[in-house]
């Protein structure tokens, strides 16, 4: 099995939500990037059976969290395949967008899957913001033949509607320029209900507890892979807190989820 590449920034991790770089650190890299052409719709390229899998995540705090967990989990389901997991920036898709750094990143990096997290939406509801960069990262992956993922994230404790809405924000998105979307908030949503006992958020209510970001990781190791993780005998992830019970069912959630919820067209 391939070392693990896992590449986390310390600062993001114990940042807020929206974290990055110092406003001085991210002007220095910022230049003018030209926009992808968004009325040519390309098809989501299909990289599950690619050798080995490079996945680059973007946006904030939530996808730099997971990349451990995803690490472990792809690993665990395909130990025959190398496996690399990179988050290439921290914050919100549009500024990511600008980010020169970010972009060669992306392109010089050969990977096989990006997943998107960090579109901009109002909790109360009120306010709609531009969906516009994010449908260019999507536009640019598929350019470079790599498959993009949206990544709605999950909701926040307490808050029962927020998953179905930040879902239907990325389903518009996807409905102007194609992409795979993962269906985390409605996989969270079905473990809480299941699983009333298991604590899924970490004390402020908003990042994920171990539980919570290994449900995210077997949703995501699903549609990378297509090896379905409720299937075989049930074993544990290296590496997590959880017993064997609770991983077998988030195991069941997660792919019972993607059946009702494909994540690709």
């Amino acid at each position: 099995m391939m070392k693990r590449s896992v590449l986390i920034s310390l600062t993001c991790l114990l940042a807020a939500c929206g974290g990055g770089e110092s406003a001085q650190d991210s002007a220095a890299k910022q230049s003018q990037i030209e926009p992808v052409n968004l009325v040519v719709n390309k098809p989501v390229p299909d990289n599950h059976n690619a050798q080995a899998y490079a996945i680059a995540l973007i946006g904030n705090s939530h996808a730099a969290g997971l990349v451990p967990y995803l690490q472990d989990t792809i690993e665990h389901y395909v130990p025959e395949k190398p496996v690399s997991v990179e988050a290439l920036g921290f914050g919100f898709t549009d500024d990511l967008y600008n980010n020169a750094g970010v972009h060669g990143k992306l392109r010089e990096g050969g990977w096989t899957h990006l997943i998107i997290q960090g579109q901009k939406y109002s909790q109360s509801g009120t306010v709609l913001y531009s969906t516009e960069a994010t449908q260019q990262w999507i536009a640019l992956a598929k350019d470079l033949g790599i498959t993009p993922i949206l990544f709605p994230e999950h909701p926040q404790r307490g808050r029962t509607q927020e998953a179905e809405y930040i879902m239907g924000i990325h389903q518009g998105i996807a409905n102007k320029q194609a992409s795979c979307i993962a269906p985390i908030g409605l996989a969270w949503d079905a473990a809480i209900q299941h699983m009333p006992n298991v604590p899924f958020h970490t004390a402020d209510g908003n990042h994920g507890a171990p539980s919570g970001l290994l449900l995210s990781s077997l949703i995501f190791s699903e549609i990378i892979t297509a090896e379905r993780v409720d299937t075989g005998p049930i074993s544990i992830i290296p590496n997590t807190i959880l017993g064997i019970e609770q991983q077998g069912a988030l195991s069941q959630i997660a792919s019972q989820v993607l059946v009702e919820q494909p994540a690709c067209d």
